[in-house]
């Protein structure tokens, strides 16, 4: 089962966002294994989405977010 998880600031997205960004990934993660497998994955793509607290992440060594 394809995973795809993605992580994102909290409350940076909204309901309607989250519903975009899963239909998104799913095609795209989809549309690969159907393009390289010849596979048809649509119903077993699973997308989760995190959301991390205020400063609850940091890149190159810096508290971001």
């Amino acid at each position: 089962m394809p995973t795809v998880r993605l992580t994102v600031p909290q409350n940076d997205l909204s309901k309607a966002d989250k519903e975009e960004m899963v239909e998104r990934l799913t095609q795209t993660v989809s549309t690969f294994f159907q393009e390289r497998k010849q596979e048809d994955v649509r119903n077993f793509v699973m997308v989760q989405i995190s959301e991390t607290a205020e400063s609850g992440y940091a890149l190159g060594g810096e508290i971001i977010g």
